[in-house]
């Protein structure tokens, strides 16, 4: 009896070494100890350490060779307003969406791997590094109504509504990276879809993102209220000669 026991001390602790080997992780969190980070640390040191840096100052250790530089997560200044919040920090949304699809023409890349729980995990996490807090703007009054997009050209409302931001259009020089290329809308698209498509964005979704199947809910819903009939005619016509 004595040397069957033996035996099966033996076997369990070649069993453990093999399992060290193969995965130190799984070992770590399931046999010896419970893994002491949150998911989104775990996620954050896993993908973003690198470039962002243990305390979230954009200064890991591939920053260096970068250009532009990782975001500071600290006190550093946000550029990407992908639902045109008011700033200066973005929407959970919009940190998601970033994380997500990354942003083209960066070292960003897109994590399309992780799972909408991972994503809302280290979006949590990154909101913590901020000094002084992750202050939420505080919310434009309904009665204020929607700000109203100027611009008098197809162009212009381009740019203005922010368009560039997620859309790609050589003609513009823009990159976007979230939503469809819109080089060779015209040839896609007649102008009275494209109009439909400013107006009820959910209308007419495009098959195909940068990151995958385009999600609904993703381009700002208010443009019909942002722009005129005629502004929302202009940017149509001017989309509909991208061919």
């Amino acid at each position: 009896m004595g040397r069957k026991i033996l035996a099966w001390i033996a076997g369990l602790a070649l069993v453990l070494i093999f399992m060290t080997a193969v995965s130190p992780d799984l070992v770590r969190g399931y046999v010896f100890s419970e893994e002491p980070r949150s998911s989104g640390q775990r996620v954050y040191d896993t993908y973003c350490i690198g470039c962002h840096g243990a305390d979230g100052r954009g200064v890991g250790e591939a920053a260096q060779f970068l250009n532009p530089k990782p975001r500071n997560f600290v006190d550093g200044d946000f550029k990407f307003f992908h639902f045109n919040e008011p700033g200066p920090l973005p929407s959970d949304q919009s940190l998601q969406i970033t994380i997500r699809n990354g942003l083209p023409g960066s070292a960003m890349p897109a994590f399309a791997l992780l799972t909408d729980q991972e994503i809302k995990d280290v979006t949590t996490y990154i909101k913590n590094f901020r000094a002084g807090g992750w202050v939420q703007p505080e919310p434009i009054q309904a009665a204020a109504g929607p700000v109203q997009i100027e611009g008098a050209t197809g162009e212009d409302l381009f740019m203005n509504a922010g368009c560039n931001a997620c859309h790609q259009l050589d003609a513009l020089g823009t990159v976007g990276g979230v939503g469809p290329s819109l080089n060779g809308v015209g040839s896609r698209l007649t102008v009275d879809e494209i109009a439909q498509s400013i107006r009820e964005p959910n209308a007419v979704l495009a098959a195909v993102c940068p990151a995958g199947p385009c999600p609904p809910n993703v381009m700002p819903q208010n443009f019909a209220e942002r722009l005129s009939a005629d502004q929302i005619d202009t940017l149509a016509q001017f989309l509909s000669e991208q061919k």
